[in-house]
């Protein structure tokens, strides 16, 4: 996929006061903003960066609830849910250039080819997925010193759920 056509997800962690928010109602997830909208459970809206500050490194497992949703130009909004306390397989990834080959929602299979780096002598090494599941976030983190990037995956089926926005 061309880079002009990737579109990053939203990212809304549960309990999270933001003015844009995902609140549910009634089995789905309407994305709203401001205040008024009565939620069975509210989900503010994060910089994608910030996933990290919810993800437990030591444990590898999800600090919060999370709803990722994609809000694609003329495309129905899609989202996934991925549960507070979801263990999860952390692979961090450091060089000068980092080129993915996944994103968000992809289904990897240990030993697949996920990214590649390319080295200070021009070097092209190929990186392998650690584990098999779906990719959750690919968070880059380019103010790290060597550059740096983390690969999360849930080592199970994302769990797709209703998303539109509010009408």
């Amino acid at each position: 996929m061309p880079t002009s056509e990737y579109v990053f997800p939203f990212i809304y962690i549960e309990g999270v006061l933001s003015e844009k928010k995902a609140c549910l109602v009634n089995g789905e997830y309407i994305i709203v903003r401001g205040a008024g909208q009565e939620c069975e459970k509210m989900f503010g809206l994060v910089p994608y960066e910030r996933v990290i500050d919810y993800v437990d490194l030591v444990e590898a497992k999800t600090k919060a609830s999370i709803l990722m949703a994609f809000e694609e130009p003329e495309k129905p909004p899609r989202g996934y849910l991925i549960e507070r306390d979801t263990p999860l397989c952390l692979q961090e990834i450091s060089g000068d250039h980092l080129y993915f080959l996944v994103s968000e929602g992809s289904r990897v299979k240990k030993g697949n080819k996920i990214a590649y780096i390319v080295t200070g002598k021009l070097e092209v090494r190929s990186v392998t997925s650690l584990c098999t599941g779906s990719v959750v976030f690919v968070v880059d983190m380019p103010w790290e010193t060597p550059r740096k990037a983390l690969v999360v995956v849930v080592p199970s089926e994302l769990r797709e759920v209703s998303v539109r926005k509010a009408s």
